[in-house]
């Protein structure tokens, strides 16, 4: 064994010094990868001279220094697809250069330091087929569709109460009501223009129903005939003037519901039916008050519950009425308020009902749209921290649309 020498000893000493003053540096740990993006939604729509667009919102992902985002016309597709559309710093974007009236799913993913997240649930919407060039001077019809299943559902008499104070509450001009049997009291400041299974209700200072002659009736209901099942509720049709002098005929819809071969059969039957007869109540409109106007050129605006969405692969009531020139006014809409926030509650949920892939609307309004602009479209349940107010009104929500027409 070998002695250190004194100045041996102390260098040793010095070192062992520096070494427990000297701190310890640990390597950084690596950035971690953002987290996957909540619920996208759909926000807006537009038509430019490039092509449709569709603009997306979505909540702030912690960590997150900008946003890819995915379109595809196919449902597989989106997912697999790796180059984005867009990409974007803020939780908005807007996706350019579409096609129009086509279905598109858009996925959103965060992008960090730490790399890539993991791309959010799989969300589709239409892209509008057209749409009308409105004068300054056309006025915008805001309108209710609402099933307030009042016959089949228990405890009408209560609820009557807290579906009109929510009606007040909207201030809709037009009010198309579904299931509307027992419903015999308009909420203050309405009037009926139909009372029947399908209601229509006016907003006294916006609308007036035109007066019927001799000649012909400005109001009634139609239920279709059987083909397979038995009918749906069918359609009533009102003849009404604007505060600004413009005439319009309002039709509250109610095709039958169910999912079963006959009841599907049944249901794209009558949707076949309901442009024929729109097109037979104009012309003897005209017949009976051509002096008024026109008729057959009346903006005409059609709500109600048509028992369908998107989601039902065996089902063509939207493709049947698509192929005559009527469109959802859900794909057609600049705007859109609770996407997913679905129109139906069948089981009474307070807690809202969330359809992810497309929302799951049975309640519509449709229109043509090279005569209509749908500025707004709506799922207007009633919302207190976080769920529908209690008592709950209906199985179904309100459906508040805002819209122009020619």
């Amino acid at each position: 064994m070998r002695l250190l020498t004194p100045r041996g000893a102390v260098a040793v000493l010095l070192t062992s010094a520096l070494l427990a003053a000297t701190p310890v540096v640990t390597a950084a740990a690596a950035p971690s990868r953002p987290a996957a993006v909540g619920l996208v939604t759909f926000i807006n729509a537009s038509l430019t001279p490039t092509g449709a667009t569709l603009s997306v919102d979505w909540a702030d992902v912690p960590g997150a220094k900008k946003y890819e985002v995915f379109a595809s016309t196919s449902y597989d597709g989106v997912l697999a697809k790796q180059t984005p559309n867009v990409t974007v710093e803020s939780s908005r974007a807007t996706i350019p250069r579409l096609l129009e009236g086509r279905n598109y799913y858009v996925q959103v993913r965060a992008v960090s330091d730490g790399g890539t997240g993991p791309k959010s649930w799989r969300v589709g919407h239409g892209t509008m087929v057209g749409e009308a060039k409105l004068s300054a001077s056309t006025p915008r019809y805001r309108a209710v569709s609402w099933n307030i299943c009042s016959y089949a559902c228990a405890n009408f008499s209560k609820r009557q109460k807290t579906i009109n104070s929510r009606i007040v509450e909207l201030k809709p001009d037009l009010v198309a009501l579904q299931e509307a049997s027992r419903y015999s009291t308009a909420p203050k400041g309405y009037r009926f223009a139909v009372e029947e299974q399908n209601a229509i209700l006016l907003r006294s200072g916006q609308f007036t129903a035109v007066k019927k002659n001799s000649a012909g009736a400005t109001s009634g209901m139609k239920r279709f005939a059987k083909k397979v099942a038995t009918p749906g509720r069918g359609v009533a049709w009102a003849a009404v003037k604007h505060k600004s002098g413009k005439y319009a005929v309002v039709f509250s819809v109610h095709l039958l519901a169910g999912t079963s071969s006959k009841a599907v059969a049944q249901r794209e039957y009558e949707a076949g039916k309901l442009p024929s007869f729109i097109t037979s109540t104009l012309k003897n409109l005209k017949k009976s008050h051509g002096k008024l106007t026109d008729w057959t050129k009346a903006p005409v605006l059609v709500l109600g519950d048509f028992n369908t969405h998107k989601g039902r692969t065996n089902d063509d009531t939207m493709k049947v009425l698509n192929a005559k020139g009527w469109y959802d006014g859900f794909d057609q809409a600049r705007r859109l308020v609770r996407q997913h926030h679905n129109t139906a509650n069948p089981d009474w949920q307070r807690t809202p009902l969330v359809g992810i892939r497309w929302g799951s609307h049975v309640d519509k309004v449709i229109v043509r749209p090279s005569r209509s602009v749908v500025y707004r479209w709506e799922s207007a349940g009633k919302i207190v921290n976080g769920k529908y107010a209690a008592p709950l009104p209906s199985d179904h929500n309100p459906l508040v649309v805002e819209v122009g027409l020619k």
